[in-house]
């Protein structure tokens, strides 16, 4: 049952909650008291001032007995202390900041526990500058808690329904975890992960920063001079770091830009987008950087993957018919595995991408392309890629009736090196060297307002292989 009072003296206010649970189940066979059997009675006060819609700042404390079974009864397990803040300090339509922390006290009945202390914060803050042409958002999150070394295995399923496709790299007919990859093609998807059950848990402390800048000079279109040129730019910047690191004694973390030895795992990523002439026809241009770290911790040992990239892409329209664009992309792909040096690699990559559309009509394109890519592992000399890729591709649509997508290409890959090898197959992306060829179809119908028709054709065609053909079909109904 659950009691609660709150007596208001606005802008003041007090409140007394008390919620007790008492949830035993019996075994009718038996008739003895299940093991997931428990009970909690917990006590809060709280108060606050100002208005919880708009500014207000509310504290509190929580007083919690938890029950177990023991010996064939319940019995007090732990008792727990937390006092929290809650509270949004400022809103108005340029600013928004709010501010969360709760500390708990975990006090273990059994002696040879130890005690738990637990400090989760979250500070929020949005700020829009210089009449909504800037928009800042702002993150800063501190939690306790558990990292498990998850343990998991591949299980094989039908064709098509998994994710992952094994590689005997080793050639000992024996299906081991580092030869486990991500599938780019149906057909070979015939593997899903499944995570063990696991008991052993890692205590962490974790800090999460991340802030979004965004800054748009569109709205100066109808400027003159100086601001009509800025009006065609538009950035974008994200930036997220998260670190989970060991716990030590009652020990908190609350920098995330430190280094710390006992880090188990970590995401740091750096985006920035600069546009021209976003979202126009007339020399639509971008130029994005990305900067990113992954570690993660693994029953088979840390593994660790960076990711260094410059993508820039132009679209152009010649009067109304006909799209050109060109992406250029300069990438550094970097793995690291603690138990498995067969899966190390650095690579350097080079691609350029020209693509010329005939446009006929708004749902209606027809596109020829062509892609040449270079990669080299650095790691070693043994892996490099030369590769041409020709292709063209169609999209047909009514949008209220069907839409059709087809792509036809030919890749031929110059590869030196080990084909049957992690890195290759990063290379190649599960195809071979030298002669390729790739075909796709998509097709999907509307029958009614709540139910789509979908058809997928995937083949593909490699110099030492058979013709592979997968296709499906889907009826999706929406409710």
């Amino acid at each position: 049952y659950h009691i609660s009072s709150i007596y208001s003296l606005k802008p003041v206010w007090i409140g007394v909650k008390t919620t007790h649970e008492n949830n035993e189940k019996y075994n009718k066979t038996t008739q003895s008291i299940s093991n997931d059997s428990h009970k909690f009675s917990s006590y809060e006060v709280f108060s606050g001032i100002g208005d919880s819609t708009k500014v207000f700042l509310q504290a509190g404390y929580k007083h919690r007995i938890n029950d177990s079974l023991q010996n064939m009864r319940l019995q007090e397990v732990s008792k727990s202390h937390t006092y929290y803040l809650n509270s949004q300090l400022i809103k108005n339509t340029n600013s928004k900041l709010e501010l969360f922390a709760n500390y708990r006290l975990l006090k273990n009945k059994d002696k040879q526990k130890e005690d738990e202390k637990t400090l989760n914060t979250r500070l929020l803050y949005q700020q829009f500058l210089w009449n909504k042409i800037i928009n800042l958002n702002t993150t800063y999150e501190t939690s306790s808690g558990k990292l498990a070394q998850q343990e998991f295995t591949y299980i094989e399923v039908n064709p098509g329904e998994g994710k992952y496709t094994w590689n005997d790299y080793n050639q000992n007919g024996i299906q081991e975890l580092e030869e486990f990859e991500i599938s780019p093609y149906p057909d070979q998807a015939k593997f899903i992960r499944v995570l063990l059950p696991n008991q052993v848990y890692v205590k962490t402390n974790q800090t999460r920063f991340s802030q979004l800048l965004n800054i748009n000079f569109s709205q100066w279109q109808n400027k003159k001079g100086f601001k009509k040129f800025l009006s065609h730019f538009h950035n974008q910047t994200s930036y997220l770091i998260e670190k989970k690191i060991a716990k030590n004694g009652h020990d908190f973390h609350f920098n995330p830009f430190s280094s710390y030895e006992n880090e188990l795992a970590s995401n740091i990523n750096f985006r920035n987008t600069l546009f021209f002439n976003r979202g126009k026809q007339r020399y639509t241009t971008s130029y994005t950087y990305l900067s990113s770290r992954n570690k993660n911790l693994l029953s088979t040992g840390l593994q660790e993957h960076k990711i260094n990239s410059h993508v820039l892409d132009l679209n152009h329209k010649i009067q109304e018919s006909w799209l050109i664009s060109q992406k250029t992309q300069f990438n550094t792909t970097e793995n690291w595995a603690a138990n498995f040096s067969n899966r190390d690699y650095e690579l350097d990559a080079f691609l350029a991408n020209p693509k010329i559309s005939y446009l006929l009509g708004d749902n209606t394109r027809f596109s020829i392309f062509y892609q040449y890519q270079l990669q080299e592992n650095k790691k070693s000399t043994k892996e490099h890629l030369t590769q041409h890729k020709l292709g063209a591709a169609f999209m047909f649509a009514n949008t209220q009736k069907y839409t059709f997508n087809g792509e036809f290409n030919y890749i031929y890959n110059k590869f030196d090196g080990n084909a049957l090898s992690p890195v290759a197959y990063q290379m190649l992306q599960g195809l071979q060297p030298e002669k390729n060829f790739t075909w796709t179809l998509l097709a999907q119908r509307k029958l009614t307002d709540f139910l789509d028709l979908n058809f997928s054709y995937f083949g593909r065609k490699s110099k030492n292989s058979n013709t592979i053909h997968t296709g499906s079909i889907q009826l999706r109904a929406y409710f």
